[in-house]
């Protein structure tokens, strides 16, 4: 079933303060405050913020952001859950821990931190684009 929303469970923290320095697309795990770009070092520790939609612009979960658009980001607790991504060449178990790719996707943990926990089985082996995976948010 395909979920056409981000924000799947709880209410993130919204900030709408900050711009694209990159393309972004609502889904990805996203760094920065003003100035906000793809989650970019694999395995590290960061906020768990996610780009949103903007549903209030008419635009939905594959409406990308371009560079200079201002970026609706939520920030997320514990326990709350998530539409995300995963990048091709991934095949997660459901229950499975996950950890930042560094590209703006979560992949298998590997040696990094763990971010969240796949609620349903994704593969995304062959690609060759990004898939979207349910998570919970550690």
């Amino acid at each position: 079933m395909a979920r056409k929303v981000i924000v799947l469970l709880g209410q993130p923290i919204v900030n709408e303060e900050g711009v694209a320095t990159a393309a972004i697309t609502p889904g990805m795990l996203v760094d920065g405050v003003t100035s906000i770009a793809p989650h970019a070092i694999a395995g590290a520790d960061c906020p768990r913020t996610f780009a949103l939609e903007r549903e209030e612009l008419g635009q939905n979960i594959d409406d990308a952001y371009a560079i200079g658009d201002t970026v609706k980001v939520g920030a997320f607790a514990p326990g709350q859950r998530v539409n995300a991504l995963i990048a091709s060449g991934q095949n997660i178990a459901a229950n499975q821990a996950l950890e930042s790719a560094g590209d703006g996707t979560l992949r298998l943990l590997a040696s990094g931190v763990r971010l969240a926990r796949a609620l349903e089985a994704v593969n995304n082996s062959a690609g060759p684009a990004n898939a979207r995976i349910r998570v919970e948010v550690s």
